[in-house]
């Protein structure tokens, strides 16, 4: 009898919750480590080391890790909470500054609903504030990222509300000092993703062609901030995308 090889959904994936801060040093190394198989270093690797470290130790952050039955490292995400206050509307921006999924594990229903899980906690903290996420994007991640949440807001972009706009470049600036080009709103001296150059598919290439418009030098090392509103109609796709992930894991299941 072929063994068939098993679809990510259908693999087992378990989820953790670990505040920053807590995070050992061993599990920064994996972490780290699975990241330098998706990346074209733009610095030495100490000083990339050095510097994931610094990111992952700062205030108010978590990492969400995933793993597979045999307990290896196959993916995470890390969220920094930043509320801000303007023009006397109040908000709460959730920077993802690292997002690393192994190929095979792409795809997952428990990547997608493992957010889900701090929300309640999140209003407890920060109170009902609007939600943004923040990324600092390369074409892929901002496909992605456009995707899910239906819209990702630039800098560039003339349907970027002025208020978006003002708390979106001033948090990049705080992050990101000199590298941060604020005539090409672009940030500079950033490692490239691998894989940035394959083709696109058709249903893709509008969101790739507009992300060009606005990041034309990415693959020097540029990564574009985006901005996506966390509202009830990105809470019903995300949701529509988890529940047909977990129609296809059923589906498969019940073929075998």
């Amino acid at each position: 009898m072929t063994h068939m090889p098993e679809k990510s959904s259908q693999k087992k994936l378990t989820s953790r919750i670990i505040k920053a801060e807590k995070a050992s040093d061993i599990l920064l190394q994996e972490m780290w480590r699975l990241r330098l198989d998706y990346l074209e270093l733009k610095i030495e690797r100490d000083d990339d080391w050095e510097r994931f470290c610094s990111n992952l130790r700062q205030p108010r952050t978590l990492l969400i890790t995933f793993r597979d039955s045999r307990g290896d490292l196959q993916g995470y995400f890390t969220f920094a909470f930043n509320p801000v206050e303007h023009e006397q509307r109040r908000a709460l921006l959730i920077l993802s500054k690292y997002y690393y999924v192994a190929k095979d594990f792409r795809g997952h229903p428990k990547i997608t609903s493992a957010a889900f899980r701090l929300l309640p906690k999140i209003f407890l903290r920060y109170g009902f504030r609007q939600i943004y996420f923040i990324a600092f994007s390369f074409p892929t991640s901002f496909v992605s990222l456009s995707r899910t949440f239906g819209k990702a807001m630039t800098l560039q972009s003339p349907d970027t509300p002025d208020w978006e706009k003002h708390v979106l470049e001033e948090f990049v600036i705080s992050q990101n000092g000199s590298n941060w080009d604020k005539q090409a709103k672009v940030i500079r001296h950033q490692n490239v993703p691998i894989g940035e150059d394959r083709e696109d598919s058709k249903s893709v290439s509008k969101l790739r062609e507009e992300y060009l418009q606005a990041n034309p030098d990415w693959a020097e090392g540029n990564s574009l901030p985006i901005m996506m509103k966390f509202d009830w109609p990105t809470i019903k796709a995300v949701l529509k995308t988890n529940l047909r992930r977990r129609k296809r894991i059923q589906g498969s299941n019940k073929a075998k």
